[in-house]
């Protein structure tokens, strides 16, 4: 049986501002139904997205799940690098005290655990290889 270790995502004030921006431009109600609806339906995936944007570390594999229906599996293995970041580029990262996995040759993706000291840890138990550098 294999470990499973869940890190939910880190969520910054900035993704808290725009959630309740969006709930406040719904509550204004002046918006035609069909704006309205999906002005809502809106509000309510990005306010999901704080219980829904995880990441597992099961086995040799890291999965980061993002929303209702995305997600995506890496082999620890094939991890060669982690470092903090403040990339604001589009993520499953709901903070901006981000870390930086690279992977693969050429691939990268940047996620924002609670506990980042924790999920490096767990994913170097799987991999020691895994270069860190302290930020």
């Amino acid at each position: 049986m294999h470990n499973r270790h869940t890190y939910h995502t880190r969520v910054g004030w900035w993704y808290w501002l725009l959630c309740f921006l969006t709930l406040g431009f719904c509550a204004k109600g002046s918006w035609p139904w069909e704006a309205s609806f999906l002005q809502w339906a809106l509000t309510i995936y990005l306010f999901s997205l704080t219980h829904l944007t995880r990441y597992v570390v099961e086995g040799v594999n890291l999965t980061v799940f993002y929303g209702f229906f995305l997600k995506k599996t890496i082999p620890v293995s094939s991890i060669t690098s982690i470092q903090p970041t403040h990339n604001v580029l589009s993520s499953p990262a709901l903070s901006l005290r981000r870390l930086s996995i690279r992977y693969n040759k050429y691939d990268e993706i940047l996620v924002s655990p609670e506990e980042p000291e924790a999920f490096v840890a767990a994913l170097k138990a799987v991999n020691p290889k895994i270069l860190t550098q302290k930020g």
